[in-house]
This record gives structure tokens, C-alpha cells and sequence, in this order.
């Protein structure tokens, strides 16, 4: 027997794009061995926009859906169409996100972490999940959290570094408040990093309580708050972790001209970064985990990166490890582990970089300094290169532990590489550097990095596990067996939400 699937639409105020979308997708499905049926959820009560709810409106189709007999189920933006067959809406044996090649992205994602616009569940995965939070207002956040669920099930892709085996290795740990590593200019290093140079760090940045994380949405007090992990004073430059959930590194010419660039990655994951300057070709390169980061898909600054030579000269100042310059008081230490650094005087080539990476826990060839804390003695961690490169320890403390694989980046399934495109509409997301719904899309940003990723709220006792609303009426759409719901929320409604209605 032919699996059946519903296709639920959040619906609201949006009947130009419902009278295109119905059409289309039955124009679509016509030729294809697809049981199927659309179910727009349509909220009638909370009746301000700021009252609307997606999360909510796609549980409740799902619900609906699911009393009907149907068997999996594609969560579809109103405004999002398929535009050949190459979109491929079959039965899945995996959560798969569809919308991942969008005319509007030039073919690409709007963000490397995007779930929205077109995704398939089965009856059972939506049910592990516990569907969408019912806990989004208006607009802005939905689709994050509920990535966040898939990945908490187990439910999106994971891959590793190239890994064969458990490693027990040494590291450093800074505590982010006094502890730091420095490391004096000797002729190897003094004119370093004028010249072409790689770094490379194992890194494991602690998530930090007693500073704020960056929210787009907090317009009037966001700033970047970076702790350096290796790097030079004065014009500082080097590698770090900012507050965004994200390592940087940043230069200076000596038209004090400053270029610089980012890859995401959440806190508490061991990392390995490597950043390569070339003054030859100007450019900066720059890897997380062996993969050189793509601004195409929102991971990180496009690589390379252009700069302009010569670049500062630092003379005799010295290297610092977990701290831009101890002697500035208003300097952020760093916090977390450091499990391995490494610099060489040169820009590493393609075939460098693979070598590099093509082992567990790569260890270093020709490089002026490489540290992997196996040989710390008396506040002196010994330089594993033979140029003598040692670093001077103020706090810190040295310790060791089994570390298993490396994981990179928690994605969604995306097997089904379907074209798409996307009907006019308004803007919902950031204009100007605000947000179009700014109250309430901030307060969704809060709720999603404090109260869900914070952990205060629990996934398991929010969604379909606390769905109440009632059905006003249902009505067939155009003349079709789709299905438009008008649904009425009954379950506890914000205080600022019914004042604005």
C-alpha cells in the first residue's frame, strides 16, 4: 500500500501566494505516483499579525493530517515552489530538507544552517521530535529550534575529521580570567608574521555565562565581545572566539588597513583552525576542521580573502596565548582548552594543508613552532619544532584526556538536490541591520539562545505534547480536495500579544 502524504502550509493573510501555490504544486504532482493532499492551517484567533504563530499552524495541519490516515508529511513555506522534477517529495527514510537549491540564493542557501522553506518527516521522526515549539510569535526562530530538535534526536547529519582512532592527548586549560601563554620574538618569529605565515590551533572554546552571546536582534546593546587564542599586540592580530559563536581572525597592513574573517561553531567542541597568509598571492585562507569556510552557504567569510601588502611589522613584541596583551586592563582572557599549537614561516599549500589533515591528530612538518603540551616543565612549555620556541605559562594549568572523533558542523539531510523558487513577498528577516518585526523577532531570538539552547526549556513538554486549539471550520479550497483549516490557538496566549489585538 502507497505511503500517503499531507503537505501542511502555515497560512496567514497570504492569499495571492494560496491561490498560485494550490495550482502549481497540483500541476506538479500530476504525473507523479504521490497520494497526497495539502493541508493549509489558516489562524483566525490570535488575529494580529503579531499574534500569528507558524509553529503552531504546522503542528495543527500535522494534527489534522495525521487523524486523516496520512503517513509523512512535507512542512511547505506558502511562497516556496518546486520548479522541475528534480524535487523529489517520495517517501523519506531520513528528516530531509528540500529547499536547498533556491532560485532567489542563486542556487544555493540562504544560511548553511537554513531548515526552512520545504522539509519531509515522516509521521514517526515529527513524533520524536515532538513537532515545532509552540513558543514563536509572529516571526523569526521556528526554523532554528526546530533543527535544534532534529539534532537533539539524532535525526540530522553528522560527519567527522578523518578519524581512525581515540587519542589521549594534553592540553592547555584558561580559565578566562588571568591565564595566558607568552611567547618571546626570537629571530624565527620576530618578522614572522610580515611576511607569509600559517597558524594552526586545536581549540576548545568554553561557553561563557559572565559574557553576553551576540543577538542580532539586540539592536541597542550587541556588540562583539573576542577573546584572542593566539595572536600579537599592539595593532592586534591573530585567531580568536568572539561572542557570535564563531572563530576569527583578523590583520593589519601597514596602512593600518584591517582585514578580517570568521567560521562558525558552537562552544564546547574541540576544533582545529588553521589560518594561511600569503603575501605573494595576498590572500588569507582560512580551515576549519581540514574544510576551507564558504560564504555561500552562511558558514563563514568567503575564502580567500584579498588583502593588501606589506603588512605591520610587530618588531620585538611578543606572541600571546589566550589573551590579545596581558598588560591592557580591559583585555578579554579566553576560556576553554588548547590542545595543539602550530606556526610555520610560510603560506602551506594545497598539498600541506591535505598532508596535514589526512591524519587523526595531525602532527606538524617543518614548521618554527609546535606545541602539544606533552613537555611542560616548571611554568615552560617546551617548543617540539627544534627552534627553541618555548612559551612561558602565567596560570594554566596542563591535563589530559581521551578524545574521541572531531565532529564538524550538525546539518540536515539534504540527499534530494531539488530546484526551487520562491514567489514575491515582503522581507521578514534583517533590513538596515534590524529586524522587519524587531519586538517580536528579538524576543524569539532571546527565548531560542537563552531558554531552549540554555536548556530552561524542554523540547519534550513544548510542541505536539501541548497543542491545544479548536477548529472553527473547514472549507475545500478552488474546488479541489485540498483543505484550508481555520484554526483557533486555546492554549495560554502572551499577555503582550492579546494587549495588541
Amino acid at each position: 500500500m502507497s505511503k500517503k502524504l499531507a503537505i501542511c502550509v502555515p497560512h496567514y493573510k497570504r492569499e495571492e501566494h494560496l491561490k498560485k501555490f494550490i495550482p502549481h504544486m497540483d500541476e506538479f504532482f500530476k504525473d507523479k505516483d504521490i497520494d497526497y493532499k495539502i493541508f493549509v492551517a489558516n489562524q483566525v484567533y490570535p488575529d494580529s499579525v503579531s499574534g500569528f504563530n507558524r509553529g503552531q499552524a504546522k503542528n495543527i495541519a500535522f494534527d489534522v493530517a495525521r487523524q486523516e490516515g496520512y503517513d509523512y508529511f512535507c512542512f511547505h513555506d506558502i511562497d516556496m515552489l518546486p520548479e522541475d522534477d528534480s524535487c523529489d517529495y517520495s517517501y523519506p527514510d531520513k528528516v530531509e530538507h528540500l529547499a536547498v537549491h533556491v532560485k532567489q540564493f542563486d542556487y544555493g542557501l540562504k544560511y548553511q544552517e537554513y531548515f526552512g522553506g520545504c522539509i519531509l518527516f515522516t509521521k514517526e521522526h515529527y513524533e520524536k521530535i515532538n513537532g515545532y515549539s509552540n513558543g514563536y510569535w509572529n516571526w523569526g526562530m521556528e526554523d532554528d529550534d526546530i533543527l535544534y530538535r532534529v539534532k537533539q534526536k539524532g535525526l540530522a547529519q553528522e560527519t567527522f575529521m578523518n578519524h581512525q582512532n581515540d587519542n589521549r592527548i594534553n592540553f592547555c586549560r584558561l580559565d578566562g580570567l588571568s591565564d595566558y601563554i607568552k611567547i618571546l620574538p626570537s629571530d624565527s618569529l620576530r618578522e614572522l608574521t610580515s611576511e607569509s605565515f600559517t597558524f594552526a590551533v586545536m581549540v576548545r572554546a568554553e561557553e561563557r555565562f559572565d559574557i553576553p552571546k551576540y543577538l542580532i536582534g539586540d539592536v541597542d546593546n550587541r556588540k562583539f565581545i573576542h577573546q584572542y587564542i593566539l595572536g600579537r599586540p599592539s595593532f592586534q592580530m591573530g585567531l580568536g572566539w568572539d561572542n557570535s559563536e564563531a572563530y576569527s581572525f583578523g590583520l593589519f597592513n601597514q596602512r593600518n588597513n584591517h582585514s578580517y574573517m570568521w567560521i562558525k561553531r558552537p562552544a564546547d567542541i574541540w576544533t582545529h583552525l588553521m589560518v594561511t597568509v600569503n603575501v605573494e598571492s595576498n590572500e588569507l585562507r582560512f580551515f576549519l576542521n581540514g574544510q576551507e569556510s564558504d560564504s555561500r552557504f552562511g558558514h563563514g567569510s568567503q575564502s580567500p580573502l584579498e588583502f593588501s601588502s606589506p603588512l605591520k611589522r610587530y618588531g620585538g613584541n611578543p606572541y600571546y596565548i589566550g589573551v590579545g596583551d596581558p598588560r591592557q586592563e580591559d583585555d578579554t582572557f579566553f576560556a576553554g582548552d588548547i590542545g595543539q599549537v602550530v606556526i610555520w614561516d610560510k603560506a602551506l599549500n594545497e598539498d600541506e594543508i591535505k598532508d596535514y589533515y589526512s591524519v587523526d591528530y595531525p602532527t606538524p612538518k617543518d614548521s618554527v613552532l609546535y606545541y602539544d603540551f606533552s613537555d611542560v616543565k616548571d611554568d615552560v612549555v617546551y617548543d617540539m619544532s627544534g627552534y627553541q620556541n618555548h612559551g612561558y605559562l602565567e596560570g594554566c594549568s596542563i591535563e589530559d584526556e581521551v578524545v574521541g572523533k572531531i565532529s564538524n558542523t550538525v546539518l540536515p539531510f539534504r540527499n534530494r538536490a531539488g530546484r526551487f523558487f520562491s514567489q514575491d513577498h515582503k522581507r521578514n528577516d534583517m533590513v538596515g541591520g534590524k529586524w522587519v518585526h524587531q519586538k517580536d523577532t528579538s524576543k524569539n531570538e532571546w527565548r531560542f539562545v537563552h531558554e531552549v539552547q540554555g536548556g530552561i526549556v524542554n523540547t519534550d513538554e513544548d510542541g505536539l505534547s501541548n497543542l491545544k486549539y479548536k477548529v472553527r471550520k473547514t472549507e475545500r479550497l478552488f474546488n479541489t480536495k485540498h483543505e484550508m483549516i481555520d484554526f483557533e490557538i486555546t492554549s495560554k496566549v502572551p499577555k503582550r500579544i492579546i494587549e495588541e489585538l
